[in-house]
């Protein structure tokens, strides 16, 4: 069985649907959940759910890590999880309101992560996340060294307004020697504005919502006609879908129409990772 070892956040998110537009300074009837959450997380259960080894390294409040390996377990994802003996587990309030999503963050114990030993695998995920925690050498550390065990790179950039705040050219040279990018729409182009992104990474895949997804370069399929009740988490089911083809054996181009399929189907329920 091929193995992935996933670095990246591990959030409790909240999420606000409201299906009216929104008024101020009074109440808004919404349908709220508070579901496990986090890029990185996410991924990693999305990638589990379809029979791979996973191993997730994360930093969490010393509160919740029983609880929270307790439940990494049970969703078959193997929980490697620093703890934090000052800041809580990270949080998020999902605003949902359509096709757009708010965010309001608190990375908290996720922002203290400290560079871990990765455990050989067959491919290392980086959550973008995790490189403003990390910084640019911890990060280019990691790199070279799954590269050097034989192990591929994926790389997940995070957020657009993250990345501007840590540098475009900065997260770039982080990033460096990665093999497989999943910016969505809106993290490529700010990625790619002043870069020459296929001149960095062999395979970009981008996410573009209702214009479905590209493999840049190379093709790109129109997304699936399904009732969305939640797009949270889309991008890292994506993700993991197209990891778990690759390391089976299918091309580019397969993994590309079987990610896309699938990532249409996680926008049909709510929450971030697989019910």
């Amino acid at each position: 069985m091929k193995k992935v070892v996933v670095i990246g956040d591990v959030i409790e998110d909240i999420i606000v649907i409201s299906n009216q537009e929104r008024r101020a300074n009074t109440d808004n009837p919404s349908s709220i959940q508070s579901t496990p959450g986090g890029s990185g997380a996410n991924f990693a259960v999305w990638l589990a759910s379809l029979g791979v080894e996973t191993e997730l390294i994360a930093r969490v409040s010393f509160k919740d890590k029983e609880r929270l390996n307790g439940y990494f377990k049970s969703v078959k994802v193997t929980p490697n999880l620093q703890t934090d003996q000052n800041l809580e587990t990270g949080k998020i309030v999902v605003l949902v309101e359509g096709n757009q999503r708010t965010f309001f963050t608190d990375r908290a114990a996720n922002k203290n992560l400290e560079k871990p030993n990765v455990p050989t695998c067959d491919l290392l995920y980086v959550s973008g996340y995790s490189v403003l925690s990390l910084g640019k050498e911890q990060t280019q550390e990691l790199i070279r060294s799954a590269k050097q065990a034989g192990c591929l790179v994926g790389v997940d950039p995070g957020s657009t307004s993250f990345i501007e705040g840590f540098g475009v050219s900065n997260f770039l040279g982080a990033i460096q020697g990665t093999d497989i990018i999943f910016p969505n729409k809106e993290e490529y182009e700010l990625l790619s504005k002043d870069h020459q992104l296929n001149s960095l990474f062999p395979e970009i895949l981008v996410t573009k919502g209702e214009q479905g997804a590209e493999l840049v370069g190379i093709a790109q399929v129109e997304a699936k006609s399904v009732e969305a009740i939640d797009p949270t988490g889309a991008g890292d089911a994506f993700a993991a879908k197209y990891i778990a083809e690759r390391l089976s054996g299918s091309s580019p181009f397969e993994a590309l129409e079987y990610a896309n399929d699938f990532a249409a189907l996680a926008v049909t329920r709510p929450g971030g990772q697989p019910s």
